[in-house]
């Protein structure tokens, strides 16, 4: 699936800029190219992977027939092309010649190390330059998934890019794990690490983190600019990669859903906040609603921080939560939601429109699943008004968008 996929979009790259492959030469600035394929359009002109993105979103509306007057602009580009990425998790893998650090080749298990990555944050770079030498200098042990001897897993490297800071952790098998406070030790060595954390997870699959964070360091969070927001995050808490393209989006969302003194607005999946409090410096009250304990619990904190007294955080299921809020309150004027990848389930779009708001901004990193509840809230009463991409992940096929939705007979 993934090869077809890339093959694809090599396909259109080909149509946009010609025959020449993505690598061009000499110049090709990946050193783990080919072996890697995160980054699938790298090599190409910034300006032609602007427009492939922009195409991938008027592929993925082209099948609905409530999508087909909606027109897709010129995706808003990042002002960085490599170097911007704020957070990498990497597999930790030792072979009989070296230890590496990398991601999984598509389909496989086979670790690919790319820790000269070029569109990670220089800090991370140097983290990972670090890093194993740390790991050997320490005897960790590192993780067998075949025999699941062994301990560290995986292991993720956070970068505040306003305060210059990072974050390292470490994923671990066993909540006991040799060797880990000196690595921490270590790191707190390397130029810019503040933060050193261990999380466990004991479970078999691919998922990185497990439930338990554990503190090697007496600063277990990171602070984050955007714009005048200050966001603290801690270890396990999403915050967009590309800090300077999400301060366009929330920028574009608020003046999409252009909330007024008197309304009240419902942000889902709000994670720590960022979004939520760029609505509550318009709108009179808002709630913001997110699953993970963590992320709330950063979110109250980052209230306390910006001096914020009309933002509310709630803590629980998208669907339920929504639901049980729409009943205590008059109306709800307004909603956002920033969903995972795979979009929203239909118990959350059910409770989106029996809350009856007069409008919505859908944020979503994919345009597949965008389209298809673009389509779905269209049948239900809420057609998409307009939609804008934005290059949140340069080099690679990824696309973020945020539509506008507005309820049926409203007054435009």
């Amino acid at each position: 699936m993934v090869d077809r996929r890339n093959a694809h979009i090599a396909d259109r790259v080909s149509h946009l800029v010609g025959d020449r492959p993505y690598a061009i030469g000499d110049k090709q600035p990946c050193p783990h190219y080919p072996d890697c394929v995160g980054c699938t359009l790298i090599g190409t002109p910034y300006g032609a992977q602007l427009r492939i993105k922009r195409e991938r979103v008027a592929e993925a509306f082209r099948p609905f027939a409530t999508l087909a007057g909606v027109a897709v602009p010129e995706v808003i580009g990042s002002p960085r092309a490599f170097g911007y990425r704020n957070q990498s998790k990497l597999v930790v893998r030792r072979t009989r010649r070296e230890l590496l650090l990398g991601i999984y080749r598509p389909g496989s298990h086979q670790v690919v190390d790319i820790r000269q990555c070029p569109v990670h944050h220089p800090l991370i770079a140097r983290v990972l330059d670090a890093l194993p030498r740390l790991i050997e200098r320490h005897d960790i042990s590192t993780y067998d998934e075949r025999t699941h001897a062994g301990s560290l897993r995986y292991i993720v490297v956070r970068v505040s890019t306003w305060t210059k800071q990072a974050q390292v952790i470490g994923v671990t098998a066993q909540r006991h794990a040799t060797g880990l406070h000196e690595l921490a030790r270590g790191l707190r060595r390397v130029p810019g690490v503040v933060s050193v954390v261990q999380n466990v997870n004991g479970s078999p699959g691919n998922a990185v983190f497990g439930e338990q964070f554990i503190a090697l360091t007496p600063v277990t969070t990171l602070t984050e600019r955007i714009g005048s927001l200050r966001l603290k995050t801690s270890a396990g808490a999403f915050l967009q990669a590309n800090v300077p393209v999400g301060r366009k989006l929330y920028q574009e969302a608020l003046a999409w859903l252009e909330p007024s003194a008197d309304d009240t607005v419902v942000d889902l999946h709000s994670g720590v906040g960022a979004l939520t409090f760029c609505l509550a410096t318009a709108a009179r009250h808002v709630f913001g609603i997110e699953a993970s304990p963590i992320a709330v619990a950063d979110a109250k904190t980052n209230v306390r921080l910006n001096g914020f007294h009309n933002v509310r955080f709630i803590q629980g299921d998208a669907a339920v939560a929504l639901a049980q809020l729409a009943q205590r309150l008059p109306r709800v004027d307004a909603l956002a939601l920033n969903p995972p990848r795979k979009g929203t389930d239909e118990a959350c779009r059910r409770a989106i429109v029996a809350a009856h708001p007069q409008r919505l901004v859908y944020v979503s990193c994919d345009p597949g699943s965008l389209a298809r509840d673009l389509d779905w809230f269209a049948v239900h009463g809420y057609p998409t008004r307009r939609v804008q991409p934005f290059d949140m992940m340069p080099q690679s096929e990824h696309v973020e968008c945020i539509a506008e939705l507005v309820r049926a007979g409203r007054a435009l």
